[in-house]
Parts: structure tokens; sequence; C-alpha cells
């Protein structure tokens, strides 16, 4: 049975949790906005900058298994609200920043400190909410975190625009900080389930991956956020830039269009999802739309820009089914094991994430190392980006829809 807790807690719960979320996805955005600005001031080319990226992605996956164990036995109120000072001395660092190596090491800080935020609300839902409601509230708070990534578009460029970069990001340090403390005085830990006896800290995921139809969710959650978040993080601004020649402002107002559809992707899916009690349908078509359509962009890079903005636009729209698929995986988990399933779906989906970023960047300096222009060389990106999701959308279609449901391929 879900928790007691006031209406008025729960929303003020949701309240700064959203907060914290906001800045998690900020971090993750907001680099695509400074690309040349870092670039110059800290010596890096493509590859380095794609490292830097990844740096945040790979230290928030590894953080997943403190983040899992921590839930699951103090709580989300210290877990969320004590990790949340990383992210406050990562920023710090990060505007100080003078080299590569200690951009990385502040970017890393501060995936340390966003790891516990989503999933530790997640967590708090799923112990205090009916089961049915679970994918809805995950895909409205996931929307309302999103806007971070409207603020680490326009907003942000001119910000950085007014008073450069590392001053923007020292207010954005600042604002952290408030939130971190803000999240540990509001949260409220639900009571904890007793696991049966027997059971062993990582036995529990082990039996979790002894299921069949666990394995095919986890494939989609190591593509799921890949394509999308690296493209909104690291190259949407850079394409526009490079292939279409847009301005600092003009590069925001592209990312703000991505990002703005990404944040109604996530508030569709949710309802979608519980509209058709079917969680797998969701995920599986948004995500094969998402890859035809990076696939589109690849075939046509010299579409006009309205159209490549247009296309831009629809892979946001159709991107965005994480919390919904993180919803299907819950339905295989027993209570007691509820934050460490969560958190290892996190761990394989940012892990997946961190390796697109740093990949992406690898094949970004290699292709134009190699002579390609601009053009042929997101042309290609985006083509990989689309197989990838492709792929993966084809081996998830065989998972159950539900516990105990034959294992199938859904039509979309």
């Amino acid at each position: 049975m879900p928790a007691s807790f006031s209406l008025g807690r729960r929303s003020a719960i949701f309240f700064v949790a959203a907060c914290g979320y906001l800045l998690s996805q900020f971090y993750r955005s907001f680099l695509t906005v400074i690309a040349d600005d870092l670039m110059r001031d800290l010596t890096m080319g493509p590859k380095e900058f794609g490292a830097l990226g990844s740096a945040w992605f790979f230290a928030f996956s590894l953080s997943q298994f403190a983040v899992g164990m921590a839930l699951d036995k103090y709580g989300p109120r210290r877990t969320i609200g004590g990790m949340m000072l990383f992210a406050v001395a990562g920023a710090f660092l990060f505007a100080t920043a003078t080299t590569h190596s200690l951009a990385v090491v502040a970017m890393a800080l501060i995936g340390v400190g966003c790891a516990p935020i989503l999933m530790g609300t997640l967590y708090f839902f799923a112990k205090t909410e009916a089961p049915a409601r679970f994918a809805a509230l995950g895909s409205v708070f996931l929307a309302c975190g999103l806007i971070g990534g409207l603020i680490a578009a326009t907003p942000l460029a001119i910000l950085v625009d007014a008073v450069g970069w590392r001053s923007a990001i020292r207010i954005v340090a600042i604002v952290t900080t408030i939130v971190a403390i803000a999240n540990f005085i509001t949260f409220r830990d639900p009571p904890n389930e007793a696991p049966p006896a027997g059971g062993s800290l990582f036995g529990d995921i082990l039996d979790l991956l002894r299921v069949p139809s666990f394995w095919p969710i986890l494939v989609m959650s190591f593509a799921i956020s890949g394509p999308v978040f690296t493209e909104r993080s690291l190259w949407v601004g850079p394409f526009f830039g490079q292939v279409y020649g847009l301005d600092l402002i003009a590069k925001g107002n592209a990312v703000l269009a991505l990002a703005i559809a990404m944040t109604f992707s996530a508030i569709l899916a949710g309802p979608l999802a519980g509209k058709l009690d079917n969680t797998k349908t969701v995920v599986l078509g948004g995500n094969l739309l998402c890859g035809i359509t990076f696939v589109l962009l690849g075939l046509w890079p010299q579409a006009p820009l309205p159209v490549a903005l247009l296309l831009m636009v629809l892979v946001g729209l159709f991107g965005v089914t994480y919390a919904v698929l993180i919803a299907h995986g819950r339905l295989f988990m027993p209570g007691h094991v509820i934050g460490r399933g969560i958190t290892f779906i996190n761990f394989v989906s940012i892990g997946g994430t961190g390796m697109t970023q740093l990949g992406s960047g690898i094949a970004v300096e290699k292709m134009i190392a190699a002579g390609l222009t601009p053009t042929q060389t997101y042309a290609n990106l985006h083509l990989a980006f689309g197989a990838l999701l492709i792929v993966a959308a084809l081996i998830y279609s065989l998972a159950k829809a539900k516990p105990g449901t034959k294992a199938k391929p859904d039509r979309v």
C-alpha cells in the first residue's frame, strides 16, 4: 500500500525535487550553447568536447549503484540532499576551470551530484503512489525537469552574451546550492520494505536479470536517451552553426525548439501510456519514429533550414519516453528492490548516453580530419543515431508488455 502523505507535503516534495531535476537537465544540456567559447578558452577539439560531455554521464551512471543502495537503506531525503553538494562543488569548479582536465573533473562532480534526483523522486512515487499513476507522474516530473533544457538554450545564450560563460555558470552554481538545501529540508522518506529472508544487496539485481523479458528492456534503456540527449547536449548547436551559419542567439533558438519538443514528449508519453494501458507500445513507437526521423536528417543533409528545424523538432517530440520505460521495468520489480532496480535501469541508460557522447566526439573529429565537410559529418552522425535507436527498438519489441504476458512484438 502507498505510504500516507498529505497532498500539501507531496506537492512540496514534487516542487523542490522538480527544481533539482531542472538543474540536472540544465547541466546535461548547457555545453552545446557555449561550445565555441569552451573550445577556444580551454583549447579543445571535437574529441575533447565529446569527452567533456560524457564525463557528466559516466559519473552519473557509475553513481547509480551507490544511489540505489542509499535509497533502499537511507531513503531519498539524505540521498538527494547530500549528494547534490557534489553538484555545487562541480559547478563552481567548472566556472573557474582553465584546462580541459579540470573541466572534466568538474563535470564528473556535477554528474555525481545530479545522480540521485530523478531516481530518488521516482523511488518516492513508487513507494507512495498507486502503480497506475506511476508512469503519468514520472512523465510529468520528467517534463518539469526538461524546463532546464529550455533554460540551457536561448535564455542561457542571452545570459552568456551579457556576462560571459563563467559568470553564467557561477549564477547557476548559487541556485544549485539553494535547491540542494531545499530538498534536504522538504523531503520526507517513505517507510522501507524489508527484503525477504536470504536476500542480498546484489542478489536482488541478479534475480531481475534472470527474467528474460528484462533484457530487452535493458537494451532499450541503453539506447533510449543517447541519440536524443547527445544531440541536445552537444551537437544541435554546432550542427546549425556550422551547416546553416546561425549565430549564437539563433543557435540558442534552435536548441530551444528541440528542448520544447522534448518537454512535450515527456508530458504526453506518460498519459498516453496510461490511456493505452501499455507502456511498451508507447516506448516502442516513440523510439522507432525518433530513429526514422534521425535517418531522414542523415539522408537529406542539405535540407532547407525550415525542414531541418522541423525534423529536429520531431526528433525531440518522439524521443523522450524514458520515464515510461522505467514504468515498464517497474512492473517486474518486487517492492524491496525498487530503489536498486530503477537505478540499475538508469545506470544502463546513462552509461549508454555517456558512451554515445564520447563516441560521437571521436567520430566527429575523425570525420573532420578525413576531410569531410560539416554537412557530411553531421549527416553521418544522424544516420548512426537513427540506426542505434531502430535496432534497439526492434530488440525491445521482444519484451513482455506485462509480467505473465506472452513475449511478442507489439504493433505500432
